[in-house]
């Protein structure tokens, strides 16, 4: 059954996909980084593909861009350490032109102090959380602030090292935010008005960087994420804590949304030597199956695709068994990597330096079958790649371009 489960969720069909031409939020349609309906080279030219356009920001941050409905939308701050500001940008996705900005209220402002957050865009509405734990809901048409939350304020939440950096999940009119206070270490928010719907009573634990999702674990709907010390899980519903797992590295800093594996079990990585898990959730109990320490992934992110494990960490990106743990293989080339599986093969865009590639990868083998390096922008190469109707998008800083990839 869980080898039948594996090809079901490798074709899409335990999600709501989008259509094609459309990257709503953080890592995609589904937020599995998984990109479906597109029609693709199957390889670049030497140099890479061909340049669009390439522009520069106002703005500097490390957050990817989304595209719906003909706009690219993107995130950036400015300002100084002390007084530093959000800003929500709408881009002509055909010029990289800017058609409106709008400032979305105060953002982290200390280390590694650049926007760090993407929008999620649901029904012409355009969600953004700052660093320091705004929830704002913006007018995609013109760019008009149609309500804002502080939520730390709201909540008593307490924010963490870095800033805030949960990408807002929006489902059934609900926006999922973690601001990490008493009883409110989750909190879903009207996505209309922004009043409160629930808070997670009995989670008090405070953020920690990761974004949630929206999973079915044995035909139980929840949100599941990772705070401070914990995986939880909690009803999708009502925000009640269902379990809890223990998980927690040197600076409580776990970015990678959970994956499902099957219909009972997750995979999770964390940096900083923690390493990676799979856990397996019956009722109200979640226990380990297997671990592996040399594969700490940091915030690359993670997909099950064609009943395998992906996930860069240790220095690798490397092909996991889910059943056992094993390595399958790495990709050689491929380091601390943020990367798209499309359906030409796996996009990847490597810290260091730069790199980007197209990989060919089956559940046994894998193949490189072309790369360059980009050149442009500022500071590190934090952001994902994004694939929307034929097009390359990777952020670099202020700098971001556009790349064609599709078939003309």
């Amino acid at each position: 059954m869980r080898g039948i489960w594996f090809a079901l969720v490798s074709c899409g069909c335990f999600s709501l996909v989008a259509q094609a031409g459309d990257w709503p939020q953080w890592r995609g349609s589904n937020r599995d980084l998984i990109v479906t309906g597109e029609s693709l080279l199957a390889s670049w030219p030497e140099s890479g593909p061909q340049q669009l356009w390439k522009a520069e920001l106002p703005s500097e941050g490390f957050s990817e861009p989304v595209v719906v409905n003909g706009a690219i939308f993107i995130t950036g701050s400015t300002g100084d350490k002390k007084s530093r500001v959000g800003n929500l940008y709408a881009l002509d996705p055909k010029t990289g032109a800017i058609r409106w900005q709008t400032e979305y209220g105060p953002e982290w402002g200390a280390s590694y102090e650049f926007a760090r957050t993407s929008p999620t865009v649901v029904g012409g509405l355009v969600y953004v959380i700052s660093g320091q734990g705004h929830v704002v809901c913006v007018d995609g048409k013109g760019g008009k602030v149609v309500w804002s939350v502080d939520a730390h304020a709201k909540f008593g939440g307490r924010n963490i090292t870095w800033g805030i950096a949960d990408n807002p999940l929006i489902y059934d009119g609900k926006v999922i935010c973690q601001p990490g206070g008493l009883d409110a270490s989750i909190v879903a928010l009207d996505a209309k008005s922004g009043d409160v719907l629930w808070k997670s009573k009995g989670l008090s634990e405070r953020s920690a960087y990761c974004s949630p999702a929206l999973l079915t674990i044995n035909g139980k709907r929840q949100v599941v994420t990772m705070l401070e010390d914990h995986l939880v899980g909690v009803d999708a519903e009502n925000g009640a804590p269902l379990w809890k797992h223990p998980h927690r590295n040197k600076y409580a800093v776990h970015p990678n949304t959970p994956v499902l594996c099957a219909p009972d079990r997750l995979f999770i990585s964390s940096g900083y030597g923690f390493g990676s898990e799979m856990v397996e959730v019956s009722g109200d109990v979640a226990k380990l199956v297997w671990s592996d320490k040399g594969s700490d992934n940091h915030f690359q992110g993670v997909a099950f695709y064609q009943g395998r494990i992906f996930s860069s960490g240790g220095g690798k990106l490397s092909c996991f068994d889910p059943a056992t743990g094993k390595v399958v293989y790495d990709i050689e080339g491929a380091k601390k990597t943020s990367f798209c599986i499309t359906p030409a093969g796996m996009i990847t865009y490597d810290v260091n330096g730069g790199k980007v590639m197209l990989v060919d990868v089956k559940p046994d083998s894998y193949k490189v079958i072309s790369s360059f390096r980009i050149e442009y922008g500022n500071g590190e190469h934090w952001s994902s790649p994004v694939v929307a109707d034929g097009v390359l998008y990777l952020r670099r800083g202020k700098g971001i371009a556009a790349y064609a990839i599709g078939k003309k």
